[in-house]
C-alpha cells in the first residue's frame, strides 16, 4: 500500500502554492462588502491549505487507496450495505427515474417507483418465507435494530422474557449497541484462538 502524500492537506500546505487559476471573470463583479450584510462577512479569509494540483491529486488517491473497497479489498466487516452490492445494482439504482425521485414526492408521480418496492417487498417475503418484510431500513446497522425490534416486539406478545442477546468480540461494534436499544442485555462472547487463527493478520 502506497503511503506516500497521506499527511493532512495543513501538513502539506507551503504559502503561494494552487491547483488551479482561474481565469479574469468577463462579467461585472461587485464588492462582497457591498452585496452582503457585515455580519455574514469574515474579518480574515479562513486559513486553507494551500497546496498544488499534484500534491492534491495524489494526497486523495492515496487516501482512496486505504479505503476498503469492493475493487481492492476483502470485507471482514461492516460495509453491509454495500459488501454484496454488485455494481450492476449501483448503475440500475443511479437511472434517473430512481435517483431523481424526490423523497416528498406526491404518490400520483411516482407510481413507478413505488410499483418496484411493492413487488421487491413481495419477493423478498416470498423468498424468506415470511408474510411481509419492511424496506424501511436504510442500512446493515438499522437492518439489524430493526430486526431486534421486531423480536423483542414478538417476544413481549408471546409473554416471554429473553433479556439477553449473544454477541461475539468479533461482531461489528454496532451489534452490541443495537441490541442494547432493543431493551437487551449485550452478553460478549469469547472467540478462541483457533476462531481468531482464520483471520489473516
Amino acid at each position: 500500500m502506497k503511503n506516500q502524500s497521506t499527511e493532512l492537506l495543513n501538513e502539506l500546505s507551503h504559502t503561494g502554492r494552487r491547483t488551479h487559476r482561474l481565469p479574469e471573470c468577463d462579467v461585472p463583479v461587485g464588492e462582497a462588502d457591498k452585496l452582503l450584510p457585515a455580519h455574514s462577512l469574515a474579518a480574515a479569509p479562513p486559513p486553507l491549505p494551500e497546496v498544488g494540483e499534484i500534491d492534491l491529486i495524489r494526497h486523495f488517491v492515496n487516501l482512496s487507496s486505504r479505503n476498503m473497497s469492493i475493487d481492492t479489498n476483502f470485507y471482514p466487516l461492516g460495509s453491509c450495505t454495500m459488501k454484496y452490492n454488485p455494481k450492476r445494482h449501483e448503475r440500475l439504482a443511479a437511472l434517473p427515474g430512481m435517483a431523481s425521485v424526490h423523497p416528498l414526492q406526491a404518490d400520483e408521480a411516482a407510481q413507478g417507483m413505488l410499483a418496484i418496492l411493492f413487488d421487491l417487498q413481495n419477493i423478498l417475503a416470498e423468498i424468506a418465507g415470511l408474510d411481509a418484510v419492511s424496506l424501511q431500513p436504510a442500512a446493515g446497522a438499522h437492518g439489524e435494530l430493526t430486526a431486534l425490534l421486531v423480536a423483542a416486539a414478538y417476544f413481549r406478545d408471546r409473554g416471554e422474557k429473553r433479556p439477553r442477546v449473544l454477541i461475539p468480540d468479533s461482531a461489528h461494534g454496532t451489534n452490541p449497541a443495537s441490541a442494547a436499544i432493543a431493551g437487551f442485555d449485550a452478553v460478549t462472547v469469547k472467540s478462541t484462538s483457533a476462531a481468531w487463527s482464520i483471520w489473516p493478520t
